[in-house]
């Protein structure tokens, strides 16, 4: 397995790990995102369609499978600027296990971030 494959499955696994918890944190009050869960399940549907798709196309090398790495990679800096940054509320994402996964994944963002983009210039 290439060293691409495994930054975009590690960014992704902690991506998804963060989304599990953004439902037990009921994101979409923090976010005032419409459709309550049955919205934030919904919106999910594509995202985790295009992270799958984006997985074989990360191992296949191709032009596409960079650019969606690129933007899991953005994708995986995106909880820290959010909850660290922007809407930093007392009682949530605060948790050793909520820290861990997000600066985990702002590391294998920022990672997989550089390496797709290198990849995509070659």
């Amino acid at each position: 397995m290439k060293l691409i494959t495994m930054l975009y499955i590690a960014n992704a696994t902690l991506l998804l790990l963060h989304e599990i918890e953004s439902a037990y944190e009921k994101e979409w009050e923090i976010l005032k995102l419409p459709g309550k869960i049955t919205g934030f399940l919904l919106m999910h549907v594509p995202i985790i369609v295009f992270i799958l798709y984006g997985l074989i196309e990360i191992e296949k090398g191709s032009d596409i499978g960079m650019v969606i790495g690129i933007i899991l990679g953005i994708g995986g800096v995106i909880p820290f600027i959010v909850h660290k940054l922007i809407v930093r509320k007392e009682n949530h994402f605060n948790r050793f296990m909520s820290d861990a996964i997000i600066y985990l994944n702002i590391l294998a963002g920022a990672c997989l971030l550089f390496f797709s983009s290198d990849l995509m210039a070659s």
